[in-house]
């Protein structure tokens, strides 16, 4: 008894069973009047609907509230719910990324817009991975091969060029830059912030075939997609491997580029 008073006190003060409890108010004030006689048998009639009325009322709105979550949960997934309808500005999460990783092909739009952040979080003690097309192999080729409007590899050339510049004003002496050329087009571009916390969180952007329209894109997290974040996390490892001797980080990044600059036409 103790611990149903409890409850009720707790459901009262919450705002839940609201209805159930009113009903047994009811229920106990027709008793009291029948049992001591201080009611007609109309007035004890009257209230008895009353109370019947109430129980159907309730009734009708738990089977409602019930048929509409069933419906929720037996609802077939829907690719539209998933993927992205348009692109995200992710400023405000990576200001807050002790660890940020980039998969492109050539990151130039992404590195431009995101330097400013980048630059504070590597102040702050961050680590920026960057893994993107080695302008040196044959990787710009391929991606001429996949593009639809893009017939000359030296757009792509131009391009990684000089998101490696901007990479390069990044890295310094102390600034924690890992910078890793790939010798082919990666299949898909990723962002990765604290991949290994249980807030980590993976954004994939599958690349498409001689189109120009916008790319699938989805996100995954930690504590949600356990299985397929844990196969995308083991991809962008897989993909930084795969760099192999084309790994580079703080001044080492600035001395590539002057190598670059060094060779360029």
């Amino acid at each position: 008894m103790i611990k149903f008073i409890q409850k009720s006190v707790q459901d009262i003060s919450s705002g839940r069973n609201l209805e159930h409890y009113i009903t047994l108010v009811f229920i106990t004030v027709i008793l009291a009047l029948d049992i001591f006689n201080l009611a007609s048998s109309e007035v004890l009639t009257e209230i008895t609907l009353a109370v019947l009325a109430l129980v159907v009322f309730t009734s009708l709105s738990t089977r409602e509230s019930l048929d509409r979550l069933s419906t929720k949960l037996i609802k077939p997934p829907n690719a539209d719910d998933f993927f992205w309808q348009d692109k995200h500005s992710i400023a405000a999460e990576l200001t807050r990324a002790k660890y940020i990783g980039f998969v492109g092909a050539c990151l130039s739009r992404t590195i431009r817009d995101y330097a400013p952040i980048l630059e504070e979080r590597l102040k702050a003690g961050a680590i920026v991975r960057i893994i993107l097309m080695d302008p040196s192999s044959t990787a710009p080729e391929q991606a001429v091969l996949r593009s639809k409007s893009i017939s000359n590899k030296q757009f792509f050339v131009d391009t990684l060029n000089l998101t490696l510049e901007r990479i390069s004003i990044l890295a310094d002496a102390t600034a924690q830059v890992e910078l890793g050329l790939l010798p082919y087009k990666p299949a898909f571009g990723m962002l990765v912030m604290d991949p290994d916390m249980p807030h980590g969180k993976i954004i994939v952007e599958i690349y498409p075939h001689h189109s120009d329209e916008f790319a699938p894109t989805f996100e995954l997290q930690s504590n949600r997609e356990s299985r397929w974040y844990r196969h995308f996390r083991n991809q962008f490892d897989n993909l930084w491997h795969g760099c192999g001797q084309r790994q580079f980080m703080g001044l080492e990044i600035r001395h590539l580029i002057a190598k670059v600059r060094d060779i360029s036409p």
